[in-house]
């Protein structure tokens, strides 16, 4: 089967820079700890728009973790590779949790496609922070290629709706309080110019 077979191939080409780059990757999506300080330290200290941000984030994230996920998984129970296959390494924790699709994809899916877009210059390193996670998963020998993917189309997919939530709360545009420095200081220099 070709899943596994790129599973095993992504598994099995290692040393121990990637060991580290990767092992620390994956573990930021841990149970979504890195997101939900992001999200507690918009709520406690963001202006009004990084706030609704974040509860548009957080609603998406708990929808799908708690709704969507469960019914994923119970449609196709599937078991970690490392459950199964023997020749499997693995870094970090192993998750007991069904195997399809990857939470950690979805999450950083999610996280990618409104941030990104509420966030222009965030797009690169959103990206490869969601690229290096999704290689991540087979890598530590979490999850299988195929659960990656499903779980990053989900992601996308809910990321999506957060944005068109966004836009149709206006929030995607920036506030006052939110403009570039730049535009501050070009401001003041167009003013005491024309004095």
């Amino acid at each position: 089967m070709l899943d596994k077979q790129m599973t095993l191939w992504i598994n099995h080409h290692h040393n121990t820079a990637l060991d580290i780059i990767f092992g620390t990757v994956s573990r930021l999506g841990d149970a979504g700890v890195a997101w939900l300080l992001v999200i507690a330290v918009l709520l406690m200290f963001g202006t009004r728009r990084q706030r609704i941000l974040a509860v548009i984030f957080l609603t998406g994230l708990v929808m799908t973790e708690y709704l969507a996920m469960p019914v994923l998984q119970g449609l196709w129970y599937r078991p970690r590779p490392y459950m199964y296959m023997d020749s499997i390494r693995t870094i970090g924790p192993e998750w007991h949790r069904p195997s399809f699709p990857s939470s950690h994809a979805h999450l950083w899916g999610q996280a990618a496609v409104l941030f990104a877009v509420a966030y222009p210059r965030l797009r690169k390193p959103l990206l490869v922070l969601l690229l290096l996670t999704l290689y991540s998963r087979p890598y530590t020998g979490n999850h299988h290629v195929l659960d990656v993917l499903a779980g990053a189309a989900l992601g996308l997919s809910v990321g999506g709706l957060d944005v068109l939530v966004a836009k149709k709360l206006g929030v995607l545009e920036r506030s006052d309080e939110e403009e570039e420095p730049e535009a501050d200081v070009q401001l003041a220099a167009d003013t005491d110019g024309g004095g």
